[in-house]
């Protein structure tokens, strides 16, 4: 049997019961979830680009994977965190600090 991506949520309804919901979206709609929920959306028929914003929180004193397993991801780190190595406090002015428990 074949498998590709468009298998992968029936798989994980059969294979371990995950839940799998469908629903649409409009312009201007938002969605919150964690960061390991799998989402998807369908291509873009348009001839407009399709704008969106994503804002991902972490830990203060996260450090970069060290090493950084796929080019997708170094390229990822590469643009949000110029400069930072492997192993580094994963800090940059495109990532600010909003809020740090307690004295350090």
């Amino acid at each position: 049997m074949t498998q590709t991506l468009a298998d992968l949520p029936d798989r994980l309804v059969q294979e371990r019961g995950f839940p799998v919901v469908h629903d649409a979206m409009r312009a201007g709609d938002a969605t919150f979830h964690a960061g390991w929920t799998l989402h998807s959306a369908p291509g873009n028929a348009s001839d407009t680009a399709r704008e969106v914003m994503t804002i991902i929180y972490y830990a203060d004193g996260v450090r970069i994977m060290d090493p950084i397993d796929n080019p997708a991801r170094q390229a990822d780190c590469n643009q949000i965190f110029p400069g930072v190595k492997a192993g580094e406090l994963a800090v940059s002015s495109m990532t600010p600090l909003l809020y740090r428990k307690g004295k350090r």
